[in-house]
């Protein structure tokens, strides 16, 4: 209902084709697809409806670090065309993904005059002012081991496959230095920790999954 201020369930748990797929254009995007561009203001909004997107960050000599990854439920480029500021990343589609193109104009009037689309913005955008808040925290606080752990945690709640017994298997979108980079180490060294995960029975890796024989525990790690 129109003006309703009680709160909702989070938006990967909605039908957001069903509820959204009026706002703009639906298209399928091949891994690789740069849908925002560092330093460019954004000329539309990106729904993901499927899929997953990379969002890359690079410094002026062309050094790059991945900052963030969005998934179902992510609208792309918002906070810049509601800012009307260039786009702080690059948004890379990871994998093959659905995605709903809105143009900058019409978000903003829907925004300016949607009261529920407003409040579904505003969720998402606070949640991912909460992740990068946990992100940092991370960074400084915790374990190379336990942020591999927190990684691979997201990726299983992100693919929607469910678990077998305790087992969770998860077919991860990122490269062994795309993974790396997000945890703050180098490729090697993640390389030692994956080992050393499996010798100690907490993975193993079949047919290009890697299995998590129980989720619950990385939680301790």
């Amino acid at each position: 209902m129109r003006g309703e201020t009680s709160p909702r369930k989070l938006p990967e748990t909605l039908d957001l084709q069903s509820e959204f797929g009026q706002l703009g254009v639906i298209r399928s995007y091949g891994p690789g697809t740069e849908l925002l561009q560092q330093g460019i203001p954004a000329d539309e909004v990106y729904l993901i409806h499927e899929g997953a997107v990379k969002l890359v960050w690079a410094e002026s000599k062309g050094k790059e670090t991945i900052v963030g990854l969005r998934w179902r439920g992510w609208f792309l480029g918002a906070p810049a065309v509601i800012a009307a500021r260039p786009c702080s990343s690059t948004g890379v589609t990871l994998v093959r993904s659905v995605v709903e193109r809105i143009p900058a104009e019409k978000f903003r009037r829907r925004l300016q005059n949607d009261t529920e689309l407003a409040w579904r913005v505003h969720q998402i955008h606070s949640r991912e002012l909460q992740d990068q808040a946990n992100r940092l925290g991370e960074l400084v606080c915790c374990s190379a081991r336990s942020r591999l752990a927190t990684i691979l945690k997201r990726l299983i709640t992100a693919s929607g496959i469910p678990t077998v017994g305790r087992n969770a298997r998860v077919r991860s979108p990122l490269k062994k230095k795309e993974m790396a980079e997000l945890i703050g180490i180098t490729p090697e060294y993640l390389s030692r920790l994956f080992h050393a995960l499996k010798i100690e029975g907490h993975i193993h890796f079949r047919d290009g999954w890697i299995v998590v024989s129980d989720p619950e525990a990385l939680a301790t790690l």
